[in-house]
């Protein structure tokens, strides 16, 4: 194929590309009707006033539109309450694994230091809470312990490593 074939495809693609603009823009491709005119809906009369503006804010307050469940709030509001800081979270403990009793797996029980509460060293099984704390899962060389919004995995410190 020559330049002079390629050009020619090239000009005979760009007029039906033209040819077919055209076509879209004079004439269009499905018939549109016109719907039959609808008779006018007698509007509704705007709600009369009673006079009584205290009732019409009651009504307002009742049926409240800021709200998705259209009632007023359960809990009042309180400005001073507001200004008011929070109590600080207390702070996370700083747990221990002491040491660990594994028997085989059959009743396996861990040394925990550091419980909220507790002084000293505290024994926990598999499942057993304490302090808020929950032992979930014991291995051979580590337990998780949860609770607090936290995750804690310890191991046993080995200080000759």
């Amino acid at each position: 194929m020559t330049a002079s074939h390629v050009n020619a495809s090239l000009i005979t693609l760009a007029f039906l590309g033209i040819v077919a603009g055209m076509r879209l823009v004079t004439a269009p491709l499905v018939r549109v009707a016109v719907p039959p005119a609808v008779s006018p809906v007698p509007t509704a009369s705007p709600p009369e006033f009673s006079g009584q503006p205290v009732l019409l804010g009651a009504s307002l307050v009742d049926r409240d539109p800021f709200r998705v469940e259209r009632r007023p709030a359960s809990v009042l509001y309180d400005p001073a309450r507001v200004a008011q800081p929070t109590a600080p979270r207390p702070p996370t403990p700083l747990l221990m694994l002491v040491g660990m009793v594994w028997d085989g797996g059959r009743s396996p029980s861990a040394l925990v230091d550091g419980l909220p509460g507790v002084d000293g060293p505290r024994p926990m099984r598999r499942g057993e809470t304490l302090a808020g704390l929950t032992l979930k899962t014991m291995n051979p060389d580590r337990v998780v312990i949860t609770g607090f919004d936290t995750t804690w995995t310890l191991t046993v410190r080995e200080p000759w490593r």
